[in-house]
């Protein structure tokens, strides 16, 4: 029978190792470098590059910004020039990389190594991606295991292990930005489906024949909502923050706004938390996990918008789940994707085992 499976295990004892190595200097490898992975975010309009150490710190980075319109192949561009140089920094710094993960914004087949689609750039589809990577590389590392995951798992396996889940058995992250993405790390293992995905959070209909999640809750949807408080109240504190500093009126207004009681702009931040705390209470009652923890854009909002989906969720579940499990706001920042698909990378080196299909 076909099935899902939970993948290799990855666990900070085992990529750490502290009862091993009290130093860098203690897990040196006999070239005299010391052992590292490259992960690589790749999003509609940044590319960031991070050589990770096995307990999750960031050693180096780079990143680009890249134009959409110039479709896959011109992101790639910049992505060769960018990895190329980072290989040349870690090599520099006395640094081996051993393993490459990739974090693609949208869906990928992992097993394959390719990308299924992506929704924001045109000319991913069917993209063999990690051998592609790994030909960049080739002539300067070798041969090294690439790893291809969807960013919201990479990212749920960052937090998970080394990040605001640290320490919970079973961990559920979510991110909410341009789109709505979800993963589940379980015994420090990243749960998988079958190749074409799962926890998409964001594609949930809360009702029969409504809009998905992301409809209601995404950083654009937000966006909206914002545009038209400014429109109908030209007078209000949105629109005067959007005045004030000169920004086009969208989320990023919301906290300032928040901070002065606008009443508009609370309205607007629990319409959009409340569905998504609604899909996180479908979560809970299939997974109750230990932590959910909140990524993505429109969680730099900050405290207002954890409480307001804690506070929500909790009015969405049944008496004997609550109280709601702990809803912490993500702690890895801009790193957690590059974070966690290099520790994906360093703990998967083998191939995933061949599904039987029904």
């Amino acid at each position: 029978m076909g099935g899902p499976d939970f993948g290799d295990p990855v666990t900070l004892a085992q990529l750490a190792r502290p009862e091993e190595a009290e130093s860098e200097e203690s897990v040196i490898g006999a070239d005299g470098l010391v052992p590292v992975a490259l992960g690589i975010e790749i999003g509609g309009t940044k590319l960031q590059s991070a050589v990770v150490a096995a307990d999750g710190r960031v050693l180096l980075r780079r990143s680009d910004r890249v134009d959409p319109t110039g479709g896959a192949e011109g992101i790639r561009t910049v992505l060769a020039a960018q990895i190329a140089g980072i290989v040349d920094d870690a090599a520099g710094n006395g640094l081996a990389i051993r393993a490459i993960g990739i974090g693609f914004g949208g869906p990928v087949n992992r097993e394959q190594g390719v990308v299924a689609t992506s929704f924001h750039v045109g000319g991913w589809s069917d993209f063999p991606l990690a051998a592609w990577v790994a030909g960049q590389v080739e002539g300067a590392l070798g041969p090294v295991p690439v790893v291809l995951e969807n960013d919201s798992n990479a990212a749920t396996l960052g937090e998970a292990l080394v990040g605001a889940g640290q320490g919970a058995r079973v961990v559920v992250y979510s991110n909410a930005g341009s789109g709505i993405g979800s993963g589940l790390v379980i015994d420090g293992r990243l749960y998988r489906g079958r190749p074409s995905g799962e926890m998409e959070l964001g594609h949930l209909r809360l009702l029969p024949g409504g809009g998905i999640l992301e409809d209601s809750s995404a950083g654009w949807a937000i966006d909206r909502s914002v545009r038209e408080a400014v429109a109908a109240e030209p007078a209000g504190i949105l629109a005067r923050e959007a005045a004030t500093t000169g920004a086009v009126p969208s989320a990023r207004l919301l906290p300032a706004a928040l901070a002065a009681g606008d009443t508009t702009a609370e309205r607007i931040l629990n319409a959009a938390a409340g569905p998504y705390a609604h899909a996180l209470s479908h979560v809970v009652h299939l997974l109750n996990p230990d932590m959910i923890v909140l990524g993505g854009g429109v969680a730099t909002i900050g405290e207002p918008w954890r409480g307001s989906v804690a506070r929500q969720l909790e009015g969405f579940l049944m008496t004997p789940l609550r109280p709601s499990p702990p809803v912490r706001l993500a702690t890895l920042g801009e790193d957690v994707v590059p974070v966690g698909v290099a520790l994906a990378a360093l703990g998967d080196h083998r191939p995933a085992m061949p599904r039987v299909e029904p």
